[in-house]
């Protein structure tokens, strides 16, 4: 003859288990939110905004910064986001050559980096979508 505790389904042994499993079937649809897509975009904002930082504060050259911002926009997935922001960035990098070179003043710099931003984010926003 069984004991109780043989016939039951462990309710007592396991209270943790339904909770666990609960969660789970919460959290599981929720990790296919994101596309890796939407991560690289991610990943390419962090990095971006802490070079330009660094660009700023004179310990990266604003010329590396948009070199190396468009080897990584051309690593990520081909989007109207990737072409716009390729394209404004080779309009930044000729800028940011022309100051280093002292061909134009840091305002003027300033300026023009400041309009090309400006007309990217009114392009992207713009737009029917990012991608």
């Amino acid at each position: 003859m069984k004991t109780r505790d043989q016939n039951s389904a462990h309710p007592v042994r396991f209270p943790f288990l339904s909770r666990f499993l609960t969660a789970l079937a919460v959290v599981i649809p929720l990790w296919g939110c994101s596309s890796p897509r939407d991560n690289a975009w991610d990943e390419f904002a962090r990095w971006h905004d802490g070079a330009h930082a660094q660009a700023q504060a004179g310990s990266l050259s604003w010329s590396e910064l948009y070199k190396q911002s468009f080897d990584r926009l051309t690593a990520l997935p081909s989007s109207y986001q990737q072409d716009r922001r390729l394209e404004n960035t080779v309009l930044l990098l000729s800028a940011a050559r022309k100051f280093e070179s002292n061909e134009i003043s840091a305002q003027q710099f300033a300026l023009q980096r400041d309009d090309i931003e400006a007309q990217l984010q009114a392009r992207l926003h713009s737009s029917p979508t990012l991608n």
